[in-house]
């Protein structure tokens, strides 16, 4: 399961939680391609919470490639615990050619401003 903190262009904040299922995955993918598309410098945010895993496997080798053939992340913020970011890492290596960094959960303010570096602040106009 997912919940999304931050849609805009070229930058998507996400809380994962629990298991990303098939379900989540075609709701997923849309926007992160979308992200990718949208903005000539593209930054994930990926925040879990008693995050499992993914089901079935095959979910991310279909998202790997989707994803990977024309644009790809500037850069990936990872939070979680050591064993999430063991278990996610490899994956996100795997998947993109970003630069990507983990951050332990009571890093979360680094790992936003990292994430967000050089990224143009959302405007407050109205």
């Amino acid at each position: 399961m997912y919940k999304v903190l931050l849609n805009q262009p070229g930058r998507l904040a996400l809380r994962v939680a629990d298991f990303i299922t098939a379900d989540d995955y075609y709701e997923l993918r849309p926007l992160l391609d979308t992200t990718l598309h949208s903005s000539p410098v593209a930054c994930l945010y990926w925040e879990m919470e008693f995050f499992r895993g993914w089901q079935p496997d095959q979910l991310w080798k279909d998202l790997q490639f989707d994803l990977t053939i024309t644009a790809d992340f500037s850069r990936i913020a990872l939070v979680g615990t050591a064993d999430n970011l063991a278990l996610i890492t490899p994956v996100m290596e795997v998947i993109f050619r970003a630069e990507i960094r983990g951050f332990m959960p009571e890093e979360k303010t680094a790992a936003w401003s990292w994430f967000s570096e050089g990224q143009p602040e959302p405007s407050t106009n109205t």
